[in-house]
């Protein structure tokens, strides 16, 4: 998992660096769009050490930093609350905080068409409990833009995530181990104009 996880990572590297360089500009800015969204309680596959497999339905908050350049970083933080109930360990919750970054493709601006197109590669690194984590992620969604005249991506989000790797943890509930399977999800959110600018480095 660590092998593929750098290899994702590399990817998203060498994405950026040829968007960077396709844009020649005097001056390289960061504008800071934040966006707040929820993941929606999805069905996924969580394997119990010793008790067989449970479909358990997560749902979480999160809040994420996004550019407003087609290529840009992205980062943000993820709660996540898992309820789990099984024959043998009763009723559990384990909760799951998580750091995400990468880099998003938001589709240009376009006047008069307030839909836009939105993919992103991100590393996932969590703990829960006492279990560390990493996992790649991809994502795929759409963002309404409610306001043409802001410098950032500014309006309602949907998308949809799938993350690549299997997650195990140490406890899932009833001192258990276990095993979140890879699987695919939903959020909705909105983002909110971005109110800083970074100028980071210019060129002579």
């Amino acid at each position: 998992m660590k092998r593929s996880l750098l290899l994702f990572l590399f990817l998203i590297l060498a994405v950026a660096e040829r968007g960077s360089c396709a844009e020649s500009k005097p001056v390289w800015m960061w504008v800071s769009a934040n966006e707040y969204y929820m993941t929606m309680p999805t069905g996924q596959d969580l394997d119990i050490s010793g008790d067989g497999t449970e479909s358990v339905k997560p749902w979480g908050l999160g809040m994420r930093a996004v550019g407003h350049e087609t290529f840009s970083k992205t980062a943000g933080l993820q709660f996540q609350s898992v309820k789990v109930e099984s024959p043998t360990t009763g009723k559990n919750t384990f909760y799951m905080l998580e750091l995400l970054a990468g880099m998003q493709y938001t589709s240009p601006k376009v006047p008069g068409r307030p839909l836009r197109f939105t993919v992103s590669g991100l590393g996932e690194f969590g703990l829960s409990d006492t279990t560390l984590y990493a996992a790649p992620m991809i994502t795929a969604g759409i963002l309404y833009t409610t306001d043409e005249s802001a410098l950032t991506p500014t309006g309602f989000t949907f998308d949809i995530f799938y993350r690549l790797t299997d997650i195990d943890l140490d406890n899932v509930g009833g001192g258990r181990a276990g095993t979140l399977k890879s699987a695919v999800g939903v959020k909705v959110g909105y983002v909110f104009e971005g109110f800083w600018t970074t100028k980071e480095k210019a060129k002579d």
